[in-house]
């Protein structure tokens, strides 16, 4: 017992350390502060390192908090070239009372305003963003991707009221004149690290029906821009980059490595077939090609017969297995499905929706816990699955493999 719960800690924290966290902006003191003209680059000096040294002396001689900058969580989005940055923090106290006591165990941990920090208008703007249960407002310049100012509420994602009465109070803490007031809610959606290592954030229109906004609205952010964002301490950050750097580096030698074995192991093969005669070449060639729709045939009547033997496919018995875990009552639902897909006895391809993304992963969970089915994986080991959630709808898709019951089990093991 004590192993297996070792080893659940164990997979609890690897999955911790691949999940990007998302702090609410309400928990954010902001404030956006204009850069002295006399502040440049050196030759040992990095801009980043520039700025990051401005906005600790920030903390030593201003307040942007009632905290102490060694009792908050910081970062910020600046730059020299437009002369200003824009800087947020939350206190440490406030983040405990979440439970987030070791935020160092995380991917990346940014406030929920990340994913519009870098847009930017050719008029002064007011742009809402909601992401999760936390509305925020944000003002920009003409032609700066540097807030001029940000402020955030909570509010009930799916009640329009709550939503009204917050986006009000925000515009109220905002001096609109002279500013576009965008007439839609932005709303932010997944987060996707791409090859090139630049972050993908997703967004879309609560509404959509407004023509002047443009539907495309995903903002696309460098890695390394984006460990100024990231609130953990500096030191931290400096170490952890490190720290990635050396396993790029040695994921980088061993794929190098593998590919030269590769190579070494194809010209040893090329160079035995070689010496093989035409002739053998050829009668080997035509014999292993008749065999091949022989051996696909075979596999093919092999698994039909697999599944027949366990009942062939069976679409009510099997969404009636997956129904005791969709939580909830008959009548309210946590996760119901729109349709469901049978590539196969036991491969499923299943779309739906939830109450909010916490049911679909207890749903998820509660399958896997009680081995009614797992998720399947893509070839780079990811699980199939996705989760969006925008304009008040949570939605989910997923392929899943099913497992056999005990009972069927026993049932197909019978000889006829």
């Amino acid at each position: 017992m004590a192993e297996e719960s070792q080893k659940d800690s164990e997979l609890e924290l690897l999955e911790l350390r691949s999940f990007i966290l998302r702090i609410p902006g309400e928990h954010f003191f902001c404030e956006s502060v204009d850069i002295p003209a006399s502040l440049s680059t050196h030759e040992d000096q990095s801009e980043q390192e520039v700025l990051e040294q401005f906005v600790g002396e920030f903390f030593d001689t201003k307040t942007l908090s009632p905290y102490p900058q060694d009792q908050v969580a910081w970062g910020y989005y600046g730059s020299l070239k437009e002369k200003r940055v824009f800087i947020f923090a939350c206190p440490l106290v406030k983040l405990r009372q979440m439970g987030w006591q070791a935020i160092d165990i995380f991917r990346r941990v940014f406030p929920s305003f990340v994913s519009v920090l870098g847009k930017s208008f050719s008029k002064n703007t007011i742009l809402f963003l909601m992401e999760d249960n936390t509305l925020s407002v944000i003002t920009y310049l003409a032609d700066s991707k540097i807030p001029s100012s940000l402020f955030s509420l909570p509010v009930e994602s799916d009640d329009e009221e709550s939503l009204k009465i917050a986006r009000g109070k925000l515009l109220s803490l905002v001096d609109s004149d002279n500013y576009d007031i965008l007439s839609d809610v932005l709303v932010a959606g997944e987060v996707d690290r791409q090859k090139d290592g630049v972050f993908k954030f997703e967004h879309e229109w609560l509404q959509g029906d407004d023509p002047s906004l443009d539907l495309e609205q995903d903002v696309f952010i460098d890695s390394e821009e984006l460990w100024s964002i990231d609130i953990r301490s500096p030191s931290f950050k400096r170490e952890e980059r490190k720290r990635r750097s050396q396993s790029r580096g040695k994921w980088q030698a061993t794929k190098i490595w593998s590919l030269s074995m590769a190579a070494t192991l194809i010209l040893f093969l090329g160079l035995k077939i070689f010496g093989v005669k035409l002739q053998d070449r050829q009668t080997l060639a035509l014999n292993m090609a008749t065999e091949v729709p022989l051996v696909i045939e075979s596999r093919k009547l092999l698994e039909k017969l697999q599944q027949n033997k366990l009942g062939g496919i069976d679409p009510f018995g099997s969404i009636g297995r997956l129904y005791s875990h969709l939580g909830g009552t008959a009548n309210n639902l946590d996760v119901w499905f729109t349709s469901a897909h049978f590539e196969s006895r036991n491969e499923v391809q299943i779309k739906g929706e939830g109450k909010n993304i916490e049911s679909i992963n207890t749903f998820i969970e509660n399958i896997e816990k009680n081995k009614v089915a797992t998720l399947m994986l893509d070839r780079g080991g990811d699980e199939r699955r996705k989760i969006r959630s925008a304009g008040g709808k949570t939605s989910f898709e997923m392929d899943i493999e099913l497992i056999e019951d005990t009972k069927t089990k026993e049932l197909s093991s019978v000889p006829n």
